[in-house]
């Protein structure tokens, strides 16, 4: 199905505070920093996109779904991000997850505030979001990597409260001195040739083409912009702003326009090149011309 400015007018208004509810939660217990934030949304936007543009069909009960959908994809862009960011982190966590749900003596359970852990076996207590525990109480049992579960009781019996499973992961990497390696993440710029279907991978390649296109000859990148598309025939210039790759006074910008003509327009995009030529005052051959120019010229720069 060819993706439509009504899905993606819902894609915006609908998803987005789903989005931002999760993000902000990992973000308040520091999880995830400013950047990750950012990143994980920007992402997250970018699935959903791609899955509106691959869908057979929009039904109401897709709308009906989408929230529990976003809240889905959200996490597990979280989860993602944090595995690849945070390996030995990741492995501790999965190893924490493991033990709380088959200790006896453990519970993992999810809270109006997140996922928390408690003694299974102690009355109900409100969630706490940290674990801070001084060095006198901190004992021997706690540090005791080869028994885990006896150190995740010892813990959660001096906090005397159940604590968020986050906090409780992050206190314990501390406490075992699991560290990640800095700079354990190596960003790759992919050419468009080898462009796969991984998001980040998109996202970061869009950021390489958003810095090229802002480079080219006023006349070349209007001509580029305006009948940008994706493999279909929808247009792709929605994909920079959902992304997060260029924000919309940018495109103004880039465009030499304003931004209300930019908005009036948007819903037209991508233009046809007589409707360009119009714009510009050139024909319609002169519009391929250029915007041949322009991508061979991006072309040049991105193999360079």
């Amino acid at each position: 199905m060819e993706v439509t400015h009504d899905l993606e007018r819902l894609l915006m208004t609908k998803s987005q505070p789903t989005v931002a509810m999760i993000v902000s939660r990992y973000a308040r217990h520091g999880t995830l920093t400013e950047q990750d934030a950012e990143d994980v949304a920007a992402t997250v936007n970018l699935k959903l996109l791609q899955k509106m543009r691959h869908a057979n069909r929009a039904t109401q009960e897709d709308v009906a779904s989408l929230e529990d959908y976003v809240a889905k994809v959200t996490y597990n862009v979280i989860n993602d991000h944090l595995r690849s960011r945070y390996p030995a982190k990741a492995r501790l966590k999965n190893r924490l997850r493991y033990v709380l749900s088959h200790d006896a003596r453990l519970l993992l359970s999810m809270t109006a505030e997140g996922y928390a852990c408690a003694l299974r076996y102690r009355p109900p207590a409100k969630v706490v979001a940290s674990t801070i525990l001084d060095s006198v109480t901190i004992t021997p049992v706690m540090r005791n990597t080869r028994k885990p579960g006896d150190a995740l009781v010892a813990i959660l019996t001096a906090i005397e409260r159940p604590v968020l499973f986050d906090a409780l992961v992050s206190f314990t990497a501390k406490l075992w001195n699991v560290v990640d390696p800095i700079g354990v993440e190596i960003s790759r710029i992919p050419s468009q040739r080898h462009i796969s279907a991984d998001p980040i991978e998109m996202r970061q390649f869009l950021r390489v083409v958003w810095r090229e296109i802002q480079k080219l000859r006023p006349m070349q990148r209007k001509a580029l912009l305006l009948n940008l598309r994706d493999e279909g025939p929808a247009d792709a210039i929605s994909l920079l702003v959902l992304t997060g790759t260029a924000r919309f006074t940018e495109l103004a910008l880039a465009l030499e326009m304003s931004e209300e003509t930019l908005a009036a327009m948007w819903h037209q995009l991508p233009l046809d090149d007589l409707q360009i030529g119009g714009m510009l005052k050139v024909t319609r051959q002169q519009v391929i011309n250029l915007r041949k120019s322009a991508r061979a010229r991006l072309v040049r720069r991105m193999a360079s």
